[in-house]
């Protein structure tokens, strides 16, 4: 049924997406240097503008005792009323004209955006330009909205999901700019002044450091005048961007945490490449295959989990992702390391990437719908090299081969960090944590074990080994006894 939906919405995705933009994308975007300040320009016909202001480092940008400052600088600034318009007078405006401003702060960027009609463009603009250069950032609002954002991380704890994705990212770039948490931690917000905000916001607020793209049906030469104006007043800047951090993980590791819940969450964090290569494209396609690929094996064709997936993240600093949320996390984890040996030796088909291809021609197009989404994109593809990726990402992705897609799969597709979240004890989970603890050092020497160096210089106490394709696995979890975790899986 989700084939055929799908094959369905390709057809229809294709017919009517490619004549909607792919006609003009090449051509009527446009790259404006306005006193040394980037603008990225693409006029349309349509009557909605959108304008997103990017801050170019995220979590480059502060220290891990300092998480969430740049998201808490963002919200006072596009939620807290500006020097000329007080936070009542501001929202009213935004209200009457049915305009909006919002912002927030990510591992590799910070926005704030604004979405309008076009009628309302000019006074809308002032309003966005005063939320930037000049926010009240008041004591009674940093107090309000440190406040929220304390509440926030509470909540996010509570909740599996989001709890599991911090484990992941803490575990995988431990001592890295992803272990700090945008939104912030209890620890660094309770700590946070309005002074550390203010002085977080004046430093990342200069012209090497910033960069707008514009959309809509917005006069060019009216467009210049009016960033000209916005920016007089930053200075310029001496940013250096950071080049890309690519993971190298060569052992595959599990990152349990145990917590009495109904389902089990478990990620897994992988090497990937830079986006922005030819190998960046054939792993788009690689994961996107290997993402149905789960889905039919452990919902349609076991029920195990409502939304198995498997993704690659086009960061700045890439990984790719495994997910399974599930009460059997036995069975569930041994169809996901079952298929990903599968790929790793017979590879993907020709049929496959070919529809793949296809598929991505239709969510590409129907992605760029909107206004907000082209200015999100042209932005987020110039802060990780160049807007032009995102112009030539059908030419780059129609370009890769089946070769290069299982060569790219299997270069990086090496070791594992899983994460788990849940029981660890009782059906399923019993035989991924707790039955390890059972089985002697010994059994690798009776299990066609090689008894590879890291094995060999463990300590008998205080880690547990575990070897399979993927790699060595180290568990930090107690007194030590040994396991092949392909043995501890299949049983």
């Amino acid at each position: 049924m989700k084939k055929t939906f799908k094959t369905i919405a390709l057809m229809m995705g294709v017919l009517f997406a490619t004549t909607a933009f792919a006609q003009k994308s090449k051509s009527n975007v446009e790259e404006i240097m306005v006193d040394g300040f980037k603008v990225i320009y693409k006029p349309t016909v349509n009557q909605i503008v959108s304008a997103r202001f990017f801050i170019k480092g995220g979590t480059n940008n502060y220290t891990k005792a300092q998480e969430g400052i740049e998201n808490l600088a963002i919200a006072l600034a596009t939620d807290g009323g500006t020097t000329k318009f007080p936070k009542e007078e501001y929202h009213r405006q935004l209200e009457r004209m049915g305009s909006e401003i919002d912002g927030g702060s990510s591992f590799d960027f910070a926005t704030i955006s604004l979405s309008c009609i076009q009628k309302n463009f000019n006074n809308s603009w002032n309003l966005f330009e005063d939320a930037i250069i000049a926010p009240a950032m008041t004591e009674e609002e940093f107090a309000k909205k440190k406040e929220e954002m304390i509440s926030n991380v509470q909540q996010a704890e509570s909740d599996p999901d989001a709890y599991l994705g911090e484990m992941a990212m803490n575990d995988a770039f431990a001592n890295l700019n992803y272990d700090k948490r945008t939104g912030g931690s209890e620890a660094s917000l309770e700590k946070m002044t309005l002074a550390d905000v203010k002085a977080h916001y004046k430093k990342v607020l200069n012209k090497s450091q910033c960069f707008i793209v514009v959309v809509g049906k917005v006069d060019k030469n009216d467009l210049i005048e009016k960033v000209r104006k916005m920016i007089k007043s930053l200075p310029e800047g001496n940013y250096v961007a950071p080049k890309p951090t690519t993971l190298n993980i060569t052992q595959s590791t599990l990152n349990p945490e145990e917590r009495k819940i109904a389902t089990n969450y478990i990620r897994g964090i992988m090497n990937a490449p830079v986006y922005g290569t030819p190998e960046s494209y054939a792993m788009q396609i690689a994961f996107a295959i290997l993402s149905d690929r789960m889905f039919d094996e452990i919902r349609t064709k076991r029920s195990l989990s409502y939304a198995p997936a498997a993704f690659y993240s086009t960061n700045l600093n890439p990984f790719t992702n495994i997910y399974v949320s599930t009460t059997d996390p036995k069975q569930a984890v041994q169809v996901m390391i079952d298929e990903l040996k599968k790929v790793k030796k017979e590879g993907f088909t020709e049929e496959e990437i070919r529809n793949q291809k296809t598929s991505y021609v239709t969510s590409y197009y129907m992605g760029m719908e909107t206004n907000a989404a082209q200015t999100q994109s042209l932005g987020s593809q110039e802060v990780k090299g160049s807007w032009k990726n995102m112009v030539n990402f059908i030419d780059n992705i129609n370009k890769t081969n089946p070769k290069l897609v299982n060569e790219t799969f299997n270069k990086y597709v090496t070791a594992i960090r899983w994460s788990y979240l849940g029981a660890q004890s009782g059906p399923g989970s019993s035989k991924i944590l707790s039955r390890i603890r059972s089985i002697p050092r010994s059994f690798f020497r009776n299990y066609n074990c090689s008894m590879c160096s890291i094995c060999k210089r463990l300590p008998e106490t205080g880690a547990f080994f575990v070897g399979d394709l993927y790699g060595p696995l180290l568990l930090s979890m107690g007194s030590g006894r040994a396991v092949c975790r392909r043995w501890n899986l299949m049983a």
